[in-house]
């Protein structure tokens, strides 16, 4: 299969594909993109769940049929949209196969797919069921899972970071976000509650206060380190650092409910042909119950060592921080 041109969106016939259709419309004007929708149709001995497609049409017919179907859906889905919306280009096909590989070959050398929350049929279940999970973890660019909501006003970009390649990864596409929406960026993080007990023992430690006191100077490091590596090449948006005493799945979803963010931003967890499949809980948080789109960002050409960190994550797909990932303070010691 060709690799598709610009923007790359899901096309299933939902509302909730109408609503991924119209954001990635506004994403075309804002990088001077074109946008290119794609619809899957179950071709013999393709279909990941074993459908039977024996006596499905010739597939010249129906790639023809479910194309027409495809362009009235998307001629209709913009018709609602702004002028300048309607003038971004667009083009639609209708591609043979499981709809997660097809999106994510489709999507190869595409800067984003666009997929809805939730939609009907194979590829729109559900964006969390088989087919979504594997859209997210396929897909080698970044994900922008969108749910159909009024339009208005765009607040600010938050992004989670947990000092990992993944965050640094996610907080490099949130600084661009930035500057197209012109808009600021939030860099949030939150720290899992601290152990209290060992077996049926107690154990005295440190507070949950105590311990986001002792990670806001690193993850304040970690975001400064990030933003000045990128503006020696390029503008970059303000960018406030938020540490919370609380889940940071939670801690990032709140920010973004009482700031009402524009998307989210949240690093995928790992590599290698086992880790690709693992979200991570803030990412699969955040795509359940963010108020706005989620982008889900891939750890691609990141470098082995992070600005402003000579340290491993704090625990691999971890939600973020624990007391045991705070080392003592004493003034010389620093794991960025």
């Amino acid at each position: 299969m060709t690799p598709t041109p610009g923007i790359v969106v899901g096309l299933d016939g939902s509302p909730a594909a109408a609503a991924a259709l119209a954001e990635a419309l506004a994403e075309g004007r804002r990088r001077d993109e074109p946008v290119t929708a794609v619809t899957a149709f179950p071709a013999a001995g393709s279909w990941a769940d074993g459908e039977d497609v024996a006596d499905l049409p010739e597939p010249d017919r129906m790639a023809a049929a479910v194309h027409e179907q495809a362009q009235r859906f998307a001629d209709e889905a913009r018709v609602p949209l702004s002028a300048e919306l309607r003038d971004v280009p667009l083009a639609v096909r209708a591609l043979p196969g499981s709809p997660a590989p097809v999106l994510a070959e489709a999507a190869r050398e595409a800067p984003l797919l666009v997929v809805g929350h939730r939609g009907r049929g194979p590829l729109g279940s559900a964006v969390l069921g088989s087919t979504g999970l594997r859209v997210l973890a396929l897909a080698p660019c970044p994900v922008l899972v969108v749910r159909p909501r009024a339009p208005g006003p765009d607040g600010p970009v938050v992004v989670g970071v947990d000092r990992s390649p993944g965050s640094a990864a996610a907080l490099r596409f949130a600084l661009d976000e930035g500057v197209r929406r012109e808009t600021r960026v939030l860099a949030v993080t939150g720290v899992a509650p601290p152990p209290t007990t060992v077996g049926f023992r107690p154990l005295a430690g440190p507070t949950l206060a105590g311990v986001r006191d002792a990670l806001r100077p690193r993850v304040e490091r970690f975001v400064h380190e990030i933003v000045k590596e990128q503006v020696r090449s390029r503008p970059v948006p303000h960018v406030d650092t938020i540490v919370r005493a609380e889940d940071p799945t939670t801690a990032v979803i709140d920010v973004a409910e009482q700031l009402g963010a524009a998307v989210v931003v949240v690093g995928r967890t790992g590599h290698g042909a086992l880790a690709r499949w693992l979200l991570g809980s803030v990412a699969h948080g955040a795509v359940l119950r963010a108020p706005c789109p989620v982008a889900v960002v891939p750890p691609h050409d990141v470098p082995d060592t992070e600005p402003g960190t000579d340290t491993e994550p704090d625990a691999p797909g971890s939600t973020g921080p624990t007391a045991a990932a705070i080392p003592d303070t004493d003034g010389g010691h620093d794991d960025g």
